[in-house]
Parts: C-alpha cells; sequence; structure tokens
C-alpha cells in the first residue's frame, strides 16, 4: 500500500532549493548583476590591531591573512599585573581607533600619528632589539609577542591615555603560533584543511570581507528610523566588494578573487566596536540596535560580512599559485552552501 503521507519539512526544503535555482536562472538572463561582474573596490590592512586603518591598491595573500595585517596589537597590565589586549570596546582605550600606523620602507619603518599627540613617532622595526612578552590575543588565548620598547610605550600612554604601561608588541620572525578555532555560537565547522589554519591577531579568521549592497540595505533600514547613516569604517573589513544582491554573501561557500580561491567559512558577529563613531567616539545603539531586528540568528548573532579563509595546499600556500590580490579584481563564485542559499532566498530575496 502506498504511503502518501506528505511531508511538509521536506517540501519546504525542496521549494527553497527550487527558489534558489530560479534566482540564479533569473539574474544571469535579466538581474541586475547580468553586466556587473562583483569585483574587489576597497582592499584594508590595519597594521595594529584596533588602530586605524590603512587602505591599499593591492596585497599580498598570506595563509594568515594580508601580509602587515594585524601584525601588532597593544597591551597593558591589569589588575592581576599581567598584560592583556587593548580593545575600544573598553571605553579606556577608545582613542586606539585615532592611532594612524603607516608602514614605510616595504615594513621596515612603522610610523605612528594621533591627533591626541603633536609629534609622530617613527619606529625601525627590521633589526630592532626587542624583548620577548607573553600577553594574550583576542580569545584570550595565550601569545608571545616582541616587545617594542619604552619609547613607542611612552609615544602611546600619551597619545590614548592608557594607564597600566601600554605596550606595542608584534608577531615576530619565528615562536608565533595561534589559529582559527570554531565559534560556537556561529556553529560553522571549519573547511578541511591539511593542517591547522593559522590566524594573525585578528579575532576570528584571516579576512573578513563585506559588500557595499549589504551596507546601503543596512543604511536604508537606519533611514527608516530615522537614524544616521553608518559608514564601512565601523565593520572593519579586509576585502569590500560590490556586484551582489543584499546579503547575498551569507550563501557563498567557495570563491575566487582575481586568482587567489578563499573558503567563504562562517557569518561575522557583530558587537560593540560597531557602535563607536570613528571619527567623534560617540557611542550609541546603532547600528547593532538595527542589525538585532532582521539579522540576529540563533545565539544572539549579529552578522555582517563573511570570514574568509585562503584555500591552501599541503605547504600552506596558495592552491592557485599566485598570492596577491589588487582593487578592481573580479570576484567569481564557485560554490555556494545550500542551506544559508536557501536561508538568504527565504529572508532577503525580494
Amino acid at each position: 500500500m502506498e504511503n502518501n503521507t506528505f511531508d511538509p519539512v521536506g517540501f519546504a526544503v525542496a521549494i527553497a532549493i527550487l527558489t534558489s535555482i530560479l534566482i540564479f536562472v533569473y539574474d544571469a538572463l535579466f538581474g541586475k548583476n547580468k553586466n556587473s561582474t562583483p569585483s574587489v573596490r576597497e582592499i584594508t590592512i590595519y597594521p595594529i590591531k584596533s588602530c586605524a586603518e590603512t587602505q591599499v591598491d593591492s596585497a599580498i595573500v598570506t595563509p594568515r591573512g594580508f601580509q602587515h595585517d594585524r601584525i601588532f596589537q597593544v597591551v597593558s597590565k591589569n589588575a592581576d599585573n599581567a598584560y592583556n589586549f587593548c580593545t575600544p570596546r573598553d571605553v579606556a582605550f577608545e582613542k586606539l581607533f585615532h592611532v594612524k600606523p603607516t608602514l614605510l620602507d616595504d615594513g621596515k619603518r612603522l610610523k605612528l600619528t594621533s591627533p591626541h599627540k603633536q609629534d609622530a613617532l617613527t619606529l625601525k622595526l627590521k633589526g630592532a632589539p626587542t624583548d620577548k612578552l607573553s600577553t594574550t590575543a583576542m580569545g584570550y588565548c595565550e601569545v608571545v609577542l616582541d616587545d617594542y620598547g619604552d619609547e613607542v610605550s611612552k609615544w602611546l600612554n600619551d597619545a590614548t591615555d592608557i594607564h597600566g604601561n601600554p605596550r606595542l608588541v608584534g608577531i615576530g620572525p619565528d615562536g608565533f603560533h595561534r589559529s582559527v578555532q570554531v565559534n560556537p555560537d556561529q556553529g560553522e565547522e571549519l573547511p578541511a584543511t591539511p593542517s591547522p589554519i593559522p590566524v594573525s591577531l585578528a579575532d576570528e579568521a584571516p579576512f573578513l570581507l563585506t559588500t557595499r549592497e549589504s551596507l546601503a540595505a543596512l543604511n536604508k533600514q537606519l533611514a527608516s528610523k530615522g537614524k544616521d547613516a553608518v559608514d564601512m569604517r565601523r565593520f572593519r573589513p579586509n576585502i569590500v566588494i560590490d556586484g551582489l544582491h543584499p546579503w547575498e554573501e551569507d550563501s557563498m561557500k567557495r570563491i575566487r578573487i582575481g586568482s587567489v580561491e578563499f573558503h567563504v567559512w562562517q557569518r561575522c558577529g557583530r558587537c560593540t566596536m560597531t557602535t563607536i563613531d570613528r571619527d567623534t567616539l560617540k557611542r550609541g545603539g546603532e547600528p547593532l540596535s538595527t542589525l538585532s531586528s532582521f539579522r540576529e540568528r540563533k545565539n544572539g548573532q549579529r552578522n555582517f560580512g563573511m570570514h574568509l579563509i585562503p584555500v591552501l595546499d599541503n605547504d600552506g600556500v596558495s592552491s592557485s599559485g599566485e598570492d596577491m590580490i589588487k582593487v578592481g579584481d573580479k570576484v567569481e563564485v564557485l560554490e555556494y552552501d545550500d542551506e544559508r542559499r536557501a536561508e538568504w532566498t527565504r529572508l532577503f530575496w525580494k
């Protein structure tokens, strides 16, 4: 006897997949991206974690992030007399956003400026005497970094009002080992790789990608509530692209930028860093409050942007054999994540 029991879950999944296929076909024939291949519009590095950004025209891809990206951080002593990383999430460290690092001579020197400090400081990096300092990185894992001395420490104290003997520390030529960890609140498994995935001093992943369309969609939501627009600096991406539908980046699983391939690993949950105006340092509830209204997933993750991991071979180098991307490079979606694409279709396709 035939079993004609209706399966509503299976039916819903089938409809979502069919809709995704129809969207793909529609885009190919009539969609807004028909004559606009997604491409890179901005590349940004942050030499010192939590400090001001540096926009560049091109950047070298390494297994743990762009070359020179988040290779330094500022640390200070806590109540237990141990050194911890400083983050503007804490109001005591918010002036870090105004410290502008500029790498000179292909990374041999580091220049620091700040509107809160009249004199700039230029620090010799290559061959500079350094001590080793044990401290924490994001996730509160212990790392051993190079300490660049008292002169830059005093400059940072004057420029940021950070107490507790602030130190500039950085990744040395050896002895630094930190790997990407699964974020249990996102629930995305790491891509299969030959070895642990290295990462710099960045929060969670080697790269962060955002899109102009998603920022425009967020600002449209803010405007509907009478709120001010925010700029992309609030989200501190490495790579900004355009040519997609809003939030479509959620659905990508593997992409190629220029000739470099990346796993599109997990969505980036946002925190109070996004609520700080980068110019005035004024704090508010936005855009986090608005993201919570339509971008919040399980475990309170309010997402904007996608974490990327470069596709590496067994020797830890790019599987494409190339290691640079530049503004203007085309972005090709090699694979979609079926579950995430179905979710995007259900929530955001109009």
